[in-house]
């Protein structure tokens, strides 16, 4: 596989993946056991367990796939050009949705928990009297648009990372990397560097957004760049596609069968240093990577994600992310109430939720003057030989 080639289709299938990953995660949360902007009375220890699975890796793979995305974009733009592409791609975007989608959320988780009573436009007002919120997000109420809050952040402290790895001395240590990772299994050890920067920051990913999370995400996004930025590791990650699956898996299970979900419910309310915490941040490092490995390596693999993406699933893969979330509120707030079962009110909520989120989304990205608006950019020709994910 060589880089230079052109455009690598496999990343634009896998980040729709990811999207519709990040879909079915929202659509399971009225009925895990964490709090929730709405939440069904009863709740599942399953459901609770599947979340705790794809929220383990899910995000951190969206975050490295923006990485190799960042390295791509690199190839033909100036880093002004670069931060200028970003900023039209998710500043945009994010303040867009912000005003318009987050204020709606609000209204509807104020209104199911009963701490309000007020019209939607006294709980507008409410909402706007106020927007301040705790770093690394700076925004108070972002809902699902953290994603984008974060990702502006990485581009920007990554940037100068970026540079410095495609320069003289970042190549020779890309170099370095790249010749320790030719034999089976070595692309796992690039865990190994983790460990101690998530064992000292308290990098973990959490319900609350802190920094341990940013720091856990981040270094994440990082590896996406360093792994697209050689051909050898590049192949590498192709090459271990089973001791990734196997190295996630067994890590995984590993974790739950000593109790991780339980301590880190506990952790986040209170987080501390202790021998718990070091066995349980340094499986969940070698997990992640080791699943982000997996499931990288078998879309390079797959025939079907190595030609483009349909047209219009290109264009609508942001306005589906930024809209998803807000169907799901709407209807979850009426299927919650319903008096049956768990999976009669999720066989409702999801395909609706998907069938909404998919038409409006289709929409947005086909309207002159609003697809901009929510991050959707022109695509280039097929055949151009400069085209690039980013």
């Amino acid at each position: 596989m060589v880089l230079k080639e052109g455009r690598l289709w496999f990343l634009d299938w896998l980040r729709v993946l990811a999207v519709a990953g990040v879909f079915l995660f929202h659509t399971l949360r009225p009925f895990d056991d964490a709090d929730w902007h709405v939440k069904n009375a009863d709740t599942s220890e399953g459901i609770s367990t599947a979340i705790a699975f794809l929220g383990l890796w899910g995000l951190a793979f969206f975050f490295m796939l923006s990485g190799a995305g960042a390295w791509l974009a690199l190839r033909w733009r100036t880093a002004t050009g670069f931060l200028r592409e970003r900023l039209l791609r998710l500043l945009v975007p994010l303040v867009v949705a912000y005003v318009v989608l987050s204020p709606p959320q609000y209204f509807i988780e104020e209104h199911h928990k009963g701490r309000s009573d007020d019209s939607f436009l006294g709980d507008v007002k409410t909402f706007f009297s106020d927007l301040s919120g705790d770093a690394p997000l700076w925004l108070r109420d972002t809902y699902h648009l953290w994603f984008l809050v974060y990702l502006l952040q990485f581009a920007l402290l990554g940037l100068p990372i970026f540079l410095w790895l495609r320069g003289s001395q970042g190549r020779r240590l890309v170099d370095w990397i790249a010749v320790r990772c030719k034999r089976r299994g070595r692309i796992l050890l690039l865990a190994v560097p983790l460990v101690p920067v998530h064992l000292l920051l308290y990098g973990a990913p959490g319900p609350d957004h802190g920094w341990g999370e940013f720091i856990f995400f981040f270094d994440f996004f990082v590896v996406g760049f360093l792994v697209l930025s050689d051909d050898r590791l590049i192949a590498a990650v192709r090459r271990d596609a089973v001791p990734g699956l196997a190295l996630g898996l067994g890590a995984f299970v590993i974790g739950v069968a000593t109790g991780i979900i339980d301590f880190l419910e506990a952790w986040w309310e209170d987080p501390t240093y202790s021998w718990p915490y070091v066995w349980y941040s340094t499986l969940i490092t070698f997990a992640v990577w080791g699943w982000l490995v997996a499931v990288l390596a078998f879309g390079m693999r797959l025939p079907a994600f190595q030609r483009p993406l349909p047209t219009p699933l290109a264009r609508a893969a942001m306005p589906f992310f930024l809209i998803h979330q807000p169907v799901i509120l709407a209807l979850a707030y009426y299927v919650v109430d319903w008096n049956t079962s768990i999976a009669t009110k999720y066989a409702v909520l999801m395909p609706a939720a998907f069938l909404l989120s998919t038409t409006l989304a289709w929409l947005l990205s086909i309207l002159p003057g609003v697809s901009v608006l929510v991050g959707v950019k022109r695509q280039p020709a097929a055949t151009s030989p400069r085209t690039t994910t980013g």
